[in-house]
């Protein structure tokens, strides 16, 4: 029992219900030691010496063992003073107290009895508890010393094995040993909470004995001694449990101990003696005979079920020819069948069983086939892990052997499953074959039937013993690879890394995304089959693609720079077909990139309706858009360098692209105007047929001017500017007569590719026009108006003396 729980330990007998001192003393002891034991640690690490440690350790243990020698001594004290007490009611006759009932006077000396067998229970636990940590502590020094086994290596294979069989066994041990230590782990929790009860219980007691009358002191006392008696059953329930758990505790360190042991000598006899190429064909010679010796009994049982079928048909007939006799024989009406009839159903039922049986034993022979075929595989990883460096190499084989655990995990739910339903009809038969009534027929054809299912339960038991000695040695290599991987240098770990990481990445790149339906050619015959599309492939497309686009676009930027310079009418007709290659271009290498990453034209079929659909919603404008581009580069309606109006904008085109038109505006600002606008939309070209613009100024003269003299001043600031066309030749009109003025208008073409900007041309004419005017007298007329008043009376007009002044200052 561990120090954790002496203050579990019962009061000291006479005084039951009063408080002990012997848990708190017991916990000064615990904090001393635990200091001591901390101080020796703390020595040890400055020290830094295995000596120090060592020496630590044993005087913690001889510390512990004179703690549990004073745990022993206080039970045996305890159980002696139980016995007196338990040989005191015997003493009087079993003659329950004035105080107490019948029931609770057996309950007494029942807890009595209880106690004492606790106490008992727990000195033998201690004295086991004794005898486990004096065997760990030789193991522990065996261990210490072993350090190769007798014989030098090499080993054998079948030795190597025996020592992982041998680590095997421990694990179930150690799994066994736990499961047991969780299951009284929870009982331990559930008499504590009972302990916590009974001592409430008991408290309660007290204070009722603290109020009682006179008149029921001794009633009360004797309560309290009862609640007393069962607190003590608790805890010496709860001490018994705990010392138990720190015996199962000692269990495992031990079992685990020995594992540690046992894997080291496993793992040493492994490494220094890898299997041989003799050693592998020896096992693999053995697998051959073992498979022939299957295929044999396979043969067997395909006969011996052949026949169990023909026996069942032939049963079958037999029972519907007598089933046809009588009932013709009885006029077609057979009320209750025959004991012939009865004989034959049950040898019937006998016969299907035998027939059910062999199919279960052909496909459990079947599947030892497949085991043996594995075993097969295992050995051969096994040498691969022996004497492979290759990290690629190792990776495959890990894989290998963990898919064949989980393979061989279904197996055994298989086997386990088939096993426990014969289980069942074995025990049924054995029960019906031991409690036989005449009334069950014949006892030869459940006999019969009894006989099968053995035989089945013999075959299904063999099949899992060999899968798991299949697993013991896949397990096994699993071991010696994760020894293997462990014990690798920084490069190998970094080799093992890469080749991690590339078979991601390949296991990624291989991932089917979708299969096509296509014709493949195989030897010159057509064959419809399936082409996968997996990430890698689209990847390539991507990256062809990518490539292919940037070079039709770095060639289409070329191509556009030369065709700025070219005159209007050829640069639309070039930038037609720049747009058609580029059209052209973009298709051929989706085709390309397809056709080189193997995916099939038919890729288009799958997408066809998403595509329509996304193009009949989505991209409806876009495509609108498009066509309208290629709709006006080939009817040449607008050009780049066009001035063109659209919506009363003045502007110039200076890009006609795939989905819009970039025009330059007069003041600056450049506009984005998609095609379909061009098409749809009034649009006034100035220059669609020449790039001549007639220009018109209009002006007016004061009434009285010359008016010859000023049409011939107009007439000649046209002509005498370079930048207007002599042909046609400038025009001046006498406009009209109008309400200010005589109003005049000026005509005159300039090219626009001489002078681009009109604007600036007609400011300077205007300006000589203002200049002849005032060198000649002319004047330019301005708005005049005669106000006339139609009044009845005069108008009365005032002068305000206070506004005069203001005026004046």
């Amino acid at each position: 029992m561990t120090l954790r729980h002496r203050h579990l330990l019962f009061p000291p007998s006479g005084t039951p219900g009063m408080p002990c001192l012997v848990p708190v003393l017991q916990w000064f002891v615990f904090a001393a030691l635990t200091a001591m034991l901390s101080l020796a640690a703390l020595a040890v690490r400055a020290e830094g010496s295995s000596a120090g440690i060592q020496s630590a350790t044993a005087q913690a243990d001889s510390q512990d063992a004179a703690s549990r020698q004073g745990t022993e001594s206080e039970l045996r004290l305890r159980l002696d003073q139980v016995r007196v007490r338990l040989a005191a009611s015997l003493q009087d006759g079993e003659v329950a107290p004035v105080a107490a009932t019948a029931a609770e006077w057996a309950e007494f000396t029942r807890l009595l009895n209880l106690i004492a067998n606790d106490y008992e229970q727990h000195l033998d636990t201690l004295s086991k508890f004794r005898g486990m940590g004096q065997t760990r502590e030789d193991f522990q020094k065996k261990a210490m010393v072993w350090t190769n086994f007798s014989e030098p290596p090499p080993y054998s294979v079948d030795f190597i094995d025996y020592q992982w069989q041998q680590v095997r066994l421990k694990d179930r041990e150690l799994e066994a040993t736990r499961l047991e230590q969780a299951l009284f782990d929870g009982l331990l929790e559930t008499r504590r909470q009972e302990f916590q009860e009974s001592s409430k219980n008991l408290r309660q007691a007290n204070e009722a004995l603290e109020v009682a009358q006179p008149e029921q002191a001794e009633r009360a006392r004797w309560l309290r001694e009862l609640n007393a008696l069962r607190t003590q059953r608790d805890e010496a329930r709860i001490g018994l449990l705990s010392t138990s758990s720190d015996l199962r505790n000692e269990r495992l360190a031990h079992l685990a101990d020995e594992k540690a042991l046992l894997l080291r000598q496993a793992m040493q006899a492994s490494s220094s003696s890898p299997l041989s190429q003799v050693d592998l064909n020896k096992k693999l010679d053995q697998l051959t005979e073992r498979q022939l010796e299957l295929d044999g009994e396979i043969a067997s049982t395909v006969r011996a079920a052949q026949a169990a079928e023909s026996q069942l048909q032939s049963t079958r007939e037999r029972l519907k020819k007598l089933s046809e006799k009588i009932a013709l024989e009885s006029g077609g009406k057979v009320e209750n069948t025959t004991p012939e009839i009865e004989s034959i159903q049950q040898i019937l039922d006998a016969d299907s069983v035998e027939s059910q049986v062999l199919s279960s034993n052909l496909r459990t022979l079947r599947l030892l086939a497949l085991a043996v075929v594995s075993e097969r595989h295992a050995w051969e990883l096994r040498y691969l892990v022996g004497h492979a460096e290759d990290p690629v190499a190792l990776n495959k084989a890990s894989v290998d052997l963990k898919l064949g655990m989980e393979r061989l995990s279904l197996w055994r739910k298989y086997l386990k499953s088939e096993l426990d339903t014969i289980q069942i009809h074995l025990d049924n038969q054995a029960k019906k074959l031991a409690n036989w009534q005449s009334e069950y027929g014949e006892q030869k054809q459940e006999q019969r039937k009894k006989a099968a299912f053995a035989s089945a339960e013999k075959l299904l038991r063999r099949a899992l013993t060999e899968l798991d000695d299949l697993e013991s040695r896949l397990i096994n290599m699993l071991d010696l690879l994760e020894l293997k991987q462990g014990n690798a240098s920084l490069l190998e770990k970094l080799k093992t890394f890469y080749a991690d990481s590339m078979a991601l990445v390949n296991a990624f790149s291989d991932f089917e995304l979708l299969a096509i339906d296509d014709s493949i050619i195989v030897e010159g015959r057509q064959i419809s089959g399936k082409r996968s599309v997996t990430v890698s492939k689209i990847v390539k497309f991507i990256l062809i693609l990518a490539l292919g686009l940037w070079l039709v676009n770095r060639v289409a930027e070329q191509g556009l720079r030369r065709v700025k310079n070219w005159q209007p009418i050829k640069a639309s007709s070039g930038l037609l077909s720049l747009r058609l290659f580029s059209l052209v271009a973009v298709v051929a290498i989706i085709v390309f990139a397809l056709i080189s990453v193997h995916i099939p034209l038919t890729v288009f079929t799958f997408f066809g309706g998403a595509l329509a659909i996304g193009v009949g919603f989505g991209a409806q404008n876009i495509i609108n858009n498009f066509i309208s581009g290629l709709i006006l580069l080939a009817e040449r309606s607008i050009r780049l360098g066009d001035m063109v109006e659209i919506e009363g904008v003045l502007s110039r085109v200076m890009q006609i692209g795939s989905r819009c038109c970039q025009v330059h505006r007069f003041d600056g600002i450049d506009m984005l105007i998609p095609n379909s606008r061009f098409l749809e939309n009034n649009v006034t070209n100035l220059t669609l047929s020449d790039q001549r613009l007639r220009c018109t100024i209009t002006l007016g003269t004061a009434y009285g001017s010359p008016v010859r003299k000023v049409l011939a001043l107009v007439e000649s600031v046209a002509i005498e500017n370079p930048q207007v066309l002599k042909h046609p030749v400038p025009e001046v009109y006498l406009q009209e007569f109008a309400d200010s003025a005589l109003s005049l208008r000026l005509d005159f073409w300039v090219d626009l590719l001489v002078q681009p900007n009109r604007m600036r041309l007609m400011s300077d004419v205007r300006l000589r026009i203002e200049e002849l005017f005032s060198e000649n007298g002319i004047l330019l007329a301005f708005p005049q108006r005669d106000v006339h008043l139609d009044i009845t009376h005069p108008v009365k007009v005032e002068l305000n003396t206070a506004l005069a002044q203001s005026g004046e200052a």
